[in-house]
């Protein structure tokens, strides 16, 4: 968001703050991310998938962004906001703008804003 960028606490229902700064422009190349309201970043943590096999992380990580993306285009849709997902990201760049850990794997980037106004075209 355009004040920083907040970890989502699920068991709290919470966000943390984890930098204080407008970090948008690093969530993707496309330039609607620049003033989108919020972009969502989705990141796998390997230390918390240690009782399955390491091969299997990643694919079963990117099921669950999946499924999570979905919920976000329903409420998206029901409420009158817009939304897409985007691969395409410096990956490197996002976490590194986090301060995560290399046990963190950005998996996907989403962008959530207002519908574009087509009557101006």
């Amino acid at each position: 968001m355009p004040a920083g960028a907040y970890r989502y606490d699920a068991a709290t229902h919470a966000l943390h703050l984890v930098a204080a700064s407008d970090l948008r422009r690093v969530t993707g190349y496309q330039d609607f991310v620049d003033d989108a309201p919020v972009d969502l970043i989705f990141v796998a943590n390997s230390e918390r998938m240690a009782l399955m096999p390491a091969d299997q992380r990643v694919f079963f990580a990117s099921v669950s962004a999946g499924a999570i993306a979905q919920n976000v285009y329903l409420f998206c849709a029901s409420i009158g906001l817009s939304t897409v997902i985007r691969a395409w990201l410096d990956r490197k760049a996002v976490a590194a703008a986090l301060g995560l850990n290399p046990d963190h794997q950005v998996l996907l980037s989403q962008t959530v804003g207002f519908p574009a106004d087509t009557t101006k075209e």
